[in-house]
């Protein structure tokens, strides 16, 4: 029988092999994790290795979950067991072990975002009293022919943009592009601010190829300012580009729909209430 036992501070290379021959080999596409990666997700996404639990056979990992904590509540980042244990209760003992932890630190409340397609984990959430909270999906694009830099989009550090963070995102996002989370980047990545007759319709924000923040002003003509931050995001040197879990309902998503990015995924958001 497996034993359980959450993670200390000295604990980084034991969670690291513990993802990657848990949680990683479930996907092969995704980078392995690193020491390195690690410490980057506890600055980021405040990941909390005493919120993280193993369970070790011999000493080797064979389940593992990892989960954050902010004062707002716990974000469930991954769980996973390897591919000869699933099926033996283990990720529900995980999960049960870690509830009852935040519990006691008075966590509020305890989320995950679980892929629509993996319906083994649905039921799991589903055995110990989650429920849908929310829905997210996930776009991919190719830029078209550039359309040259507007006028109307110019350069803003990305503190400045997330400085009226909630007014921009009424609905709630996820635990990855939330106000907490890109203010972690600093001013690492790029920003760019579309703005008319003096007032600012939208904003986009990103690292490299990837979309951490994008938003429009309820008033803006969505195929006038996207079109502009896209091409700028372009002019950077990006040919495609990805933004992950945009909250059902919100305006971007049919807007990128009509640019020519697709879905790539669907997510629930489901969760445990913990006062």
């Amino acid at each position: 029988m497996p034993s359980y036992r959450f993670c200390r501070p000295d604990d980084l290379l034991l969670l690291v092999r513990a993802i990657n021959d848990c949680y990683q080999i479930h996907y092969p596409d995704a980078p392995a994790m690193t020491t390195e990666r690690l410490k980057d997700q506890m600055t980021v996404f405040a990941v909390r290795p005493g919120n993280c639990m193993v369970a070790l056979e011999r000493q080797q990992p064979v389940g593992v979950v990892v989960s954050t904590r902010r004062d707002t509540g716990v974000w469930i980042q991954a769980i996973g067991c390897q591919v000869a244990y699933q099926r033996q209760g283990i990720a529900a003992q995980l999960l049960e072990a870690l509830v009852r932890k935040i519990a006691i630190q008075r966590a509020p409340q305890v989320t995950v975002d679980v892929p629509t397609t993996n319906t083994s984990a649905l039921r799991l959430f589903e055995s110990v009293a989650f429920t849908v909270r929310g829905r997210y999906r996930s776009y991919q694009g190719t830029f078209p022919v550039c359309p040259g830099v507007s006028e109307h989009v110019t350069t803003v550090a990305p503190p400045d943009l997330l400085a009226d963070y909630t007014h921009w995102h009424p609905t709630p996002a996820c635990w990855e592009r939330d106000a907490a989370a890109l203010a972690g980047y600093g001013a690492l990545p790029q920003g760019y601010a579309y703005t008319a007759q003096g007032t600012v319709q939208g904003y986009l924000i990103h690292w490299d190829s990837t979309i951490l923040d994008l938003a429009l002003a309820p008033q803006a003509e969505a195929m006038h300012v996207l079109p502009a931050l896209l091409g700028r995001m372009q002019a950077a040197g990006c040919t495609q580009a990805t933004l992950a879990k945009v909250p059902e309902g919100d305006a971007i998503g049919p807007a990128l729909t009509r640019l020519g990015f697709t879905l790539t995924a669907e997510y629930l958001c489901m969760g445990q209430d913990l006062r």
